[in-house]
Order: C-alpha cells, then sequence, then structure tokens
C-alpha cells in the first residue's frame, strides 16, 4: 500500500481543522453557526425561496456532513489514490474515517457548553462514508470515459 505523503498531510490539516472547531466553547459555536444560518436564510429570500425551514440545528448537522465528506475524499485520495478498491486500502480508510470523529466528539466532553454525542459520530460517519463513495465514483467514471 502507497500513501501519498501530500494528500496525507492536506487530510491531517482538515483534521485538525475539523478538532480545532471542536475546542471552540458552546457559546462561540452556536453564534458561528447562527451566523451562517441568517447567511443562507438571507440568500433564500434574496432569491424568493422560502427560508423558514433552515433552522440552527440543520446548519449544524449539515456543516458535520459536509467537513466529513471533504475529509473522506481526502483519506481515499490519501491512501487509495489509485482507487484500486484493496481490502487494506479500504479498511485504513474505514479506521480513520471512524477514529476521527470519535476523537472530534471525545474532545468535545471536555469544552465548556459542548457536549459530544454518538448520534454526531454517525452523522460524521455518513459524511465521510459520502466522501468516500463519491471518490471512487467520480473515479470510475472516469476510468469509463477514458
Amino acid at each position: 500500500m502507497r500513501i501519498s505523503g501530500r494528500w496525507l498531510a492536506i487530510a491531517i490539516i482538515w483534521t485538525l481543522f475539523i478538532w480545532c472547531n471542536s475546542l471552540t466553547p458552546g457559546e462561540g459555536s452556536s453564534s458561528l453557526s447562527l451566523g451562517v444560518l441568517e447567511m443562507v436564510r438571507g440568500m433564500l429570500d434574496s432569491i424568493g425561496l422560502p427560508s423558514a425551514w433552515i433552522t440552527n440545528f440543520l446548519i449544524r448537522k449539515a456543516a458535520h456532513f459536509s467537513e466529513y465528506a471533504i475529509l473522506g475524499v481526502l483519506v481515499t485520495r490519501a491512501v487509495d489514490g489509485a482507487y484500486a478498491h484493496r481490502k487494506a486500502q479500504l479498511c485504513g480508510i474505514c479506521l480513520a474515517l471512524l477514529l476521527v470523529p470519535s476523537i472530534d466528539e471525545t474532545i468535545q466532553l471536555f469544552v465548556p457548553g459542548r457536549s459530544g454525542q454518538v448520534s454526531d459520530v454517525l452523522l460524521d460517519c455518513c459524511g465521510a462514508a459520502a466522501g468516500v463513495l463519491a471518490s471512487y465514483g467520480i473515479a470510475h467514471l472516469r476510468r469509463v470515459r477514458a
């Protein structure tokens, strides 16, 4: 198994970004997500689409899913850049993408106003899986077209 140092470095930096977000106390985290909520609602309102259905809860969960989908892409690229689908590579990807959110939620147990949630680990893993599947799907489409 050959690991791409460049993609691994990017995946590590992204992981640190995720973990640094988890170190933000609850009040700061809520303030940030409420700011994103206002921005999204403002954008929808400006183009005449309903925005009341967008909630802070939805924004926070979408952020979890999205940041881990990106991590899924990065880890896949680092560990299986040739998209060979080897068992050892897939196991490495799965292990990394289970450990990172588990550590992430554990970090939050020690941050004022935050709490670690098993449901967030599951959501994070779903986001990571979506990123992995997107990576392999795009690689497959590229091979078919070539």
